[in-house]
């Protein structure tokens, strides 16, 4: 996959599950946990990338 297909997939994936999945985490939810409760096409490192992003750009 090239560098462009790679962005624009993180760029969409975040678009489309990341409010949700920030929300999730700030409610104590871990990668895990929304792995296996919500059937969001993402995989685990997705998710847990997703929660590190949101943490840094909080702090």
């Amino acid at each position: 996959m090239s560098y462009f297909d790679e962005a624009l997939a993180d760029f969409v994936q975040n678009f489309a599950y990341g409010d949700a999945i920030r929300h999730l985490a700030e409610q104590g939810y871990t990668a895990e946990r929304i792995k296996k409760e919500y059937d969001y096409p993402l995989s685990i490192e997705k998710i847990e990338k997703m929660i590190q992003e949101a943490r840094h750009e909080k702090n």
